[in-house]
């Protein structure tokens, strides 16, 4: 049997826990890892990180026959170097991270809360986006990397005003 890791927040685990990328992959017996770049600036792509060569026999077959390869790939590809530069990927995820923690004392960039039906609508107006993630009244609120620090006091400074 083979491990698989959907890393869609990959690098936001690896700054979260301060490690060396390899410490929660390979090192933890992780065969394969898909490393996702739209939660940490990318506009598309993922990069399929196999541990162990010979699993990725045949990869690049299969991804054509399920109709997964673009047909320009080096304009998906590209990007990657710019974010896989001087840690670019990594201090993206380090803010994101931080920022959260400005909401709640959390280790990654997701923060999850409470909020009463009034609160909420109140705050959509104001156009702020999440959504319900566990009924009745939990909302995730997740933390991107593009969020400045005026967003975050805009945002608790909104949710205070209407919370009274």
């Amino acid at each position: 049997m083979f491990l698989h890791m959907d890393g869609a927040r990959f690098a936001n685990a690896v700054a979260a826990l301060n490690c060396a990328p390899k410490a929660i992959t390979w090192e933890a017996g992780v065969d394969v890892l898909c490393f996702g770049g739209t939660k940490n600036g990318l506009a598309a792509g993922e990069l399929v990180i196999f541990f162990k060569k010979e699993l990725s026999s045949e990869f690049d077959y299969r991804l054509k026959q399920a109709g997964q390869l673009g047909s320009k790939m080096r304009f998906l590809a590209a990007p990657w170097f710019a974010l896989l530069t001087d840690n670019l990927w990594l201090r993206n995820a380090q803010h994101a991270n931080r920022i959260s923690r400005e909401l709640a004392p959390v280790e990654g960039n997701a923060v999850f809360v409470r909020m009463n039906d009034q609160l909420v609508r109140d705050l959509r107006v104001r156009c702020w986006h999440f959504y319900k993630f566990i009924e009745p009244d939990i909302y995730r609120l997740m933390c991107s990397w593009s969020l400045g620090d005026q967003d975050i006091s805009k945002f608790i400074a909104d949710t205070v005003a209407l919370n009274h």
